[in-house]
């Protein structure tokens, strides 16, 4: 099993942000005739559903298909650290650590450039690894 670069992964996170940016617009058309940016209890509705899309789009494709299909093009496979199929619960801690990992300024993936077995920090704690297939 070879692990996955920091590069890869980012290619990866590219391809998926357009198929996430797509259905984002296509989930949010029936919230269009709503005034949003008056009202903030409705502003916030939309940002926790906005989220809860892009969590249930990686989540899903990580338990069901062992990767998303930005993964599956740049041949990235996602495994416990036993090699089986994650579960939802490493999913969707694996999820909100990568996200948090993100608004920290990276850190967390920037961790994977100094780890021999190039795991970012979201892969340490779901114990979960990337490989390439």
């Amino acid at each position: 099993m070879r692990n996955i670069t920091l590069w890869r992964r980012i290619a990866s996170m590219l391809y998926d942000s357009v198929l996430i940016v797509a259905l984002l617009i296509v989930m949010s058309l029936p919230l269009i005739s709503f005034n949003i940016q008056e009202n903030i209890i409705l502003k916030t509705t939309v940002q926790i559903y906005s989220y809860l899309i892009i969590q249930y789009f990686f989540v899903w494709f990580w338990v069901n298909s062992s990767g998303t299909l930005g993964m599956k093009s740049w041949k990235i496979k996602i495994v416990d650290i036993n090699g089986n199929k994650i579960t939802y619960r490493k999913a969707i801690l694996r999820f909100n650590i990568a996200i948090i990992s993100i608004l920290i300024f990276g850190i967390g993936f920037i961790l994977s450039i100094f780890r021999k077995d190039r795991k970012c920090l979201h892969d340490i704690i779901s114990k979960t690894i990337l490989i390439k297939i």
